[in-house]
C-alpha cells in the first residue's frame, strides 16, 4: 500500500477507532455505572463488539490456530507488538477476559474510562503498584474471570519477541492455575508499532499453546518454556525457519 493511501486508511480506521466510543458512551456509562458480574460481562461484550466493528472496517482478517479457551480461569500470556492486539483479544476471547494493561491506557479519553472498569491497570515504575495490581488479578482469577497479560510489557522493544517480566508465571504458580500462551503474528505489519500509528488491511494469526500447569515448575523455568516456544512460533511463522512446537 502506497504511503498516502496508508495515511488515508488509518484515518479510516481512527474514524471507526474514536467513533465508536463517542456512539456508545451513553452505553457503557448506564452498563457500567455500578459494577456487578452480570454488567461486567455486558462491558467485556461491548468491548467485543468495538473489535469486531473496527477490524471490520480495517478489513484485518483473523485467524486462530489450535485455539481453546477452558471454561476455568486461566492466565493468557501474549506477545505484544501493537496496539491492534487489543481488539484482536477482545474478538478472540469470550466475554470474561481482563487485560492487565499499562496505566497509560487508562489516560486516553472515553476508552480510558472503561479500561478502568474492567481491567486491571498497572504502573510498571512503581514496585507498589505492580504489586497492588497482581493482587486484583488475583482477585478477579478466584471470582472466575481469566486475565490476559502481555508479559513483555510494551510494543516498544527492538526484537520481534522482548525480555519477560516475571509477574504472570508467578502469578499462574501463586495460585495454581494454567497458564495459556499466545503468539500473535503479523498485527505489527498491520498498525506499525513505530509511533506512526499507521495502518494497512491484513491477516493477523494467533496460534495457541496447550495448557500449562505449573505444578511443580519454577518462575524461570515456566517463563523461559513460554519464550522458547513463543520464539519459535514466531520464527515459523515469520521467516518459515524452524517448525512448530506443540508442546514445552
Amino acid at each position: 500500500m502506497k504511503g498516502w493511501l496508508r495515511r488515508l486508511w488509518s484515518l479510516w480506521f481512527g474514524f471507526w477507532l474514536v467513533g465508536y466510543f463517542l456512539l456508545m458512551l451513553p452505553v457503557y456509562g448506564l452498563v457500567l455505572w455500578r459494577l456487578t458480574p452480570r454488567t461486567i460481562r455486558w462491558g467485556h461484550q461491548l468491548n467485543r463488539l468495538w473489535g469486531k466493528v473496527i477490524l471490520f472496517m480495517a478489513r484485518i482478517r483473523l485467524k486462530h490456530v489450535g485455539y481453546h479457551f477452558p471454561e476455568k480461569p486461566c492466565i493468557i500470556v501474549a506477545n505484544h507488538r501493537s496496539y491492534l492486539d487489543i481488539p484482536v483479544c477482545y474478538v478472540t476471547f469470550p466475554p470474561r477476559v481482563a487485560f492487565l494493561g499499562k496505566v497509560e491506557l487508562a489516560r486516553i479519553p472515553l476508552y480510558g474510562w472503561t479500561y478502568r472498569r474492567l481491567h486491571v491497570i498497572v504502573d510498571r515504575k512503581d514496585p507498589t503498584a505492580r504489586t497492588k495490581s497482581l493482587l486484583e488479578a488475583a482477585h478477579k482469577i478466584k471470582t472466575g474471570i481469566s486475565v490476559l497479560i502481555y508479559p513483555e510489557g510494551t510494543t516498544k522493544h527492538p526484537h520481534p519477541l522482548g525480555k519477560f517480566h516475571d509477574g504472570a508465571f508467578k502469578l499462574a504458580i501463586d495460585l495454581q492455575v494454567p497458564l495459556l500462551p499466545l503468539a500473535i503474528i503479523g498485527s505489527d505489519r498491520c498498525l506499525s508499532a513505530d509511533g506512526q500509528f499507521l495502518m494497512r488491511p491484513g491477516e493477523v494469526t494467533c496460534v495457541f499453546h496447550p495448557l500449562l500447569y505449573p505444578e511443580g515448575e519454577s518462575v524461570e523455568s515456566l517463563r523461559d518454556k513460554v519464550y522458547k516456544w513463543m520464539q519459535e512460533t514466531l520464527t515459523y511463522y515469520e521467516n518459515n525457519a524452524v517448525p512448530v512446537r506443540q508442546s514445552v
